[in-house]
Formats: C-alpha cells, sequence, structure tokens
C-alpha cells in the first residue's frame, strides 16, 4: 500500500467528557483534513467525573445537528465510547440509550467503574500489578473472557484500543470480532495492538479501523502509529475499513 488516505475518524472526544475542544471545533479540524467522517464518541457514564451521563444525549445530538449545517461535505455521527466493565462483558450504554446514537464503540479503561464490586479484583487490581508482575494466565484469560463476553452480548461496532492496560488473548479476541461483525481499532494514541499482538490479529479474519482518538482537536484524522502498522505488517487494503471512502457496516444498527 503506497498511500493510507484515511477518509474517517470513527473516535475522538469533545468537552461533554475530558477532550480539549468542541464538536464545531473537532469538525472544523476534520473538514480541514478532508475526511468524509467523524464520530464524536465521548465516554460513558461509568468513566468518573468525565462519563457523559445519557440525558445529554439529546443536547449533543442538537448541538451536532447545528455544526452539520456548516459541513454539507463532511458526515457527523453521534457515538458514544463505552466502558466494559467486568469479566461478564458488560458495558455502561443500555440498548434503549444506544439507538438514540449513530455509532456504539466501547473499550476497557482502568479507571471505569465496575457494577460488581468482585470486578475489581478480577480486572482492575490485575491490571495495577501488571506493572510490577507478569500478568498470569489466570489473569491474561480473564481478561479476554471480559472482552468476548462485551462483543458477544452487545452490539458493538468498533471495539477501542484492545488490550490497553490488561493483558489479553489478542488471536481470541480477534476471532470474536471477525464472527460478530466488530472491527478492531488501531490505536495511534494508545499504541495497541502492538507489534506482537497485530500478528496474532493479522491471523484471524477481523477488520481494522485507524483511529486517532483524538482529545485535542488538532489530532483529529492523525493515526501515524497504526499507518506504520499497516505499512510495516503490509496489511492488505481490504481488511481496513475507513480508508478511500470506505464506511462501515454498523452491527448496532442491524
Amino acid at each position: 500500500m503506497s498511500e493510507i488516505r484515511i477518509t474517517a475518524d470513527y473516535h475522538s472526544h469533545t468537552t461533554y467528557s475530558h477532550g480539549k475542544g468542541s464538536i464545531a471545533d473537532n469538525a472544523l479540524v476534520a473538514s480541514r483534513k478532508g475526511l468524509e467522517i467523524l464520530a464524536i464518541t465521548d465516554h460513558a457514564v461509568r468513566h468518573p467525573i468525565i462519563g457523559v451521563n445519557p440525558k445529554k444525549y439529546g443536547r449533543m445530538r442538537e448541538d451536532m445537528d447545528r455544526v452539520q449545517e456548516n459541513y454539507p461535505d463532511l458526515k457527523l455521527m453521534l457515538g458514544i465510547e463505552a466502558n466494559i466493565l467486568g469479566v461478564d462483558g458488560d458495558i455502561d450504554v443500555k440498548e434503549c440509550d444506544a439507538q438514540k446514537l449513530d455509532i456504539l464503540i466501547a473499550g476497557y479503561h482502568l479507571t471505569s467503574l465496575s457494577y460488581k464490586f468482585s470486578d475489581f479484583f478480577k480486572i482492575t487490581a490485575g491490571a495495577v500489578s501488571r506493572y510490577a508482575f507478569k500478568s498470569t494466565k489466570a489473569q491474561i484469560a480473564r481478561n479476554t473472557k471480559m472482552y468476548l463476553n462485551a462483543i458477544k452480548r452487545h452490539r458493538i461496532d468498533i471495539l477501542t484500543h484492545p488490550g490497553f492496560r490488561v493483558d489479553i488473548d489478542f488471536k481470541e479476541v480477534g476471532k470474536a470480532c471477525a464472527d460478530y461483525g466488530t472491527y478492531v481499532e488501531l490505536s495511534s494514541r494508545h499504541r495497541t495492538p502492538n507489534e506482537k499482538s497485530i500478528e496474532e490479529m493479522l491471523n484471524t479474519d477481523c477488520i481494522f479501523v485507524l483511529d486517532s482518538d483524538a482529545h485535542k482537536p488538532e489530532n483529529v484524522g492523525e493515526c501515524e502509529f497504526a499507518k506504520q502498522l499497516v505499512e510495516k505488517f503490509s496489511i492488505p487494503s481490504e481488511r481496513i475499513a475507513n480508508i478511500d471512502g470506505k464506511t462501515l457496516t454498523l452491527r448496532s444498527k442491524s
């Protein structure tokens, strides 16, 4: 692949959670960079302090609709980045609330508040301890089960930064994404999957998206690390869903 032209960025944050710019700010940068699609995907409610209460989805939609009028060549999508919360694969976006959105993405975040206290010991404590000790096989199995259950139970369109701060079996997660129609994000912000884990995922049939996870407007559409992975591992264009004008088949809307 001689040149990678990203035409859609499905992961960006605004001041509705802890981004530094407004929807209008992100849209302006996306338009200037020639993007055709931009999703606003702020953090969901169980992310402490910054999480967006579903009651605000309507206000966000109104804000987005006003901004959309100024950018006829850019499609804005209202989404949310749900938190994967424990071994059972719970997420903090109800089905009824997901139907108010254009896209649902989800990932594990270390600081998110699980519904079950037991998950703190099963997942969170292990995620913290991995900075001092190597994850055990049992921990990796639990972390992997968390991802698999989330993918199976919920109509997640994109799995964000898989393996960020938790060790998982990337091949098993990639298989599940392929089986259930969830795209795998190559995250430049968190640099995951890394080179070792991308090799495991390439041995499955999962499809990738290259996202910025922008928390500042100027970073919208910036996916340099992801592009480097594509180049180094010669990932074929048919396995990347947001380049050259391609659009996603959204599982959340099926």
